[in-house]
């Protein structure tokens, strides 16, 4: 039998973006034994680890990312974009079409740790490679194996690519992994990069999975699926039958009220990315219409920003800013963006994260926040948005139980990876130089 390695946090701030606790403890192994004040506390003969008042909140969920991007950082190569399209070809196209099954393994390395350190330990990756079989069993081999992090996995079926291979990949990893680590979504890039006769063969083999999609992320996509197939993109995905609770529609930014209709009546999640929105200058989408409709609004960082705080602060400005109020989109907006990006990850994963309560995953982190003015249950969240998510970087952070950051160190030493890490990138880079002049687009 397993033995129990019980520690117990005493004197922490407690908060789970729904209860707080002032002056409490919390016991666990891999996951939550008990929790409460610290009056009701009883001395044990477990690890106890003073915090002395420190605050301790569940570790980010990052909604979707891109963690082969990870090799775009500082990468020179002719760029010259007039349309969001164009960024496709000059940029992430060519990327994604010399990365080889080691790129794809250190690229999600270091792009995972980066997120890391930032408090993420649960990722909803959205991968693209010319090498498709096994590609996500290189990312899983990363983040599950190296680094005990989360992770839902998708491969971006696309017309690019041969799509008997991109769906077997999605399959096969979806029938071969779930646990409370590991999970599969059926990847699809954009409808842009899609016929009906790839959105007929995705449907016929999802056998009850969710979509993980771009949907209009610019206003080319959805120009593109009114010439070509006179529906609105949402509409396409209907027509084929892909859209059910699971399903993970992406971005957003350009649908219309008939199409947040349809996505809440087939209980979708939309991720936005509302930094890499501005990025790419494809627009702001209108978050708070979707709450308003009672759509389930998710975050992610596309990939771009690492930090999950950063964008839980840019969806706040940036919605004032498209509401044109700055009062029309509230902290209790983000509270729920936050409770629904935990909620669809313990779909994914049949977990209990985000909240503190007794058999709940021990997912957290610590910060170091000291407060200059009160703290009470009603203003906790407010002291946590605007004094710990700028320039946030995680104290000490543990998954399942398990330190993996202590004192802002990670607890195992990645130099020898990092450095490998960057001879693939290198790698990749020249290969781009070469070749990615001849790549010729055809979808």
């Amino acid at each position: 039998m397993k033995e129990r390695k019980v520690k117990t946090f005493i004197n922490a701030r407690i908060y789970d973006y729904d209860k707080y606790i002032e002056n409490g403890f919390i016991s666990f192994d891999e996951k939550i034994i008990s929790i409460g004040d610290m009056q009701d506390f009883k001395e044990t003969q477990v690890e106890v680890i003073d915090l002395k008042n420190q605050m301790v909140i569940p570790s980010f969920i990052s909604g979707h990312t891109h963690l082969y991007s990870s090799f775009a950082r500082g990468m020179a190569n002719e760029f010259n974009p007039q349309n969001f399209l164009e960024i496709l070809e000059q940029l992430w196209w060519k990327l994604d079409n010399f990365l080889d099954k080691k790129m794809i393994h250190f690229s999600a390395l270091v792009g995972a740790i980066d997120q890391l350190k930032h408090g993420t330990t649960t990722l909803i990756d959205h991968h693209a490679s010319k090498v498709i079989s096994g590609s996500l069993e290189q990312i899983k081999s990363a983040l599950n194996d190296k680094l005990n992090l989360r992770s839902v996995l998708a491969f971006e079926t696309s017309d690019r690519f041969l799509i008997s291979e991109a769906i077997s990949e999605n399959s096969d990893f979806i029938k071969n992994n779930q646990s409370e680590f590991i999970s599969g979504l059926f990847g699809a890039h954009a409808s842009l990069s899609l016929s009906d006769q790839s959105l007929k063969m995705i449907s016929r083999n999802l056998n009850g999975a969710g979509i993980h999609i771009h949907v209009a992320e610019s206003l080319m996509d959805e120009e593109d699926s009114l010439k070509k197939y006179n529906l609105r993109v949402v509409e396409r995905l209907e027509k084929f039958n892909l859209l059910n609770e699971k399903s993970l529609l992406v971005h957003c930014t350009h649908i219309n009220d008939k199409e947040m209709d349809i996505i809440k009546k087939y209980g979708c999640r939309v991720a936005v990315n509302v930094t890499s929105n501005l990025n790419n200058a494809v627009g702001i989408t209108n978050i708070k219409k979707m709450l308003n409709k009672g759509i389930k609004v998710i975050s992610g960082n596309d990939g771009l920003i690492q930090s999950q705080p950063m964008e839980y602060l840019n969806i706040y400005y940036l919605s004032h800013l498209k509401t044109l109020s700055p009062t029309n989109f509230s902290l209790d907006d983000i509270l729920t963006i936050i409770n629904n990006t935990y909620e669809y990850a313990n779909l994914m994963l049949k977990t209990n994260l985000g909240k503190f309560k007794v058999g709940a995953e021990a997912d957290f982190l610590v910060t170091d926040y000291q407060n200059f003015t009160p703290i009470t249950k009603e203003n906790i969240f407010s002291h946590l948005f605007f004094g710990v998510y700028p320039g946030f970087r995680a104290k000490d952070v543990f998954v399942s139980g398990k330190q993996v950051i202590e004192n802002y160190q990670l607890i195992n030493d990645y130099d020898s990876l990092y450095k490998e890490a960057k001879s693939q990138a290198q790698k990749l880079w020249d290969i781009v130089e070469k070749e990615g002049g001849k790549i010729e687009f055809n979808y």
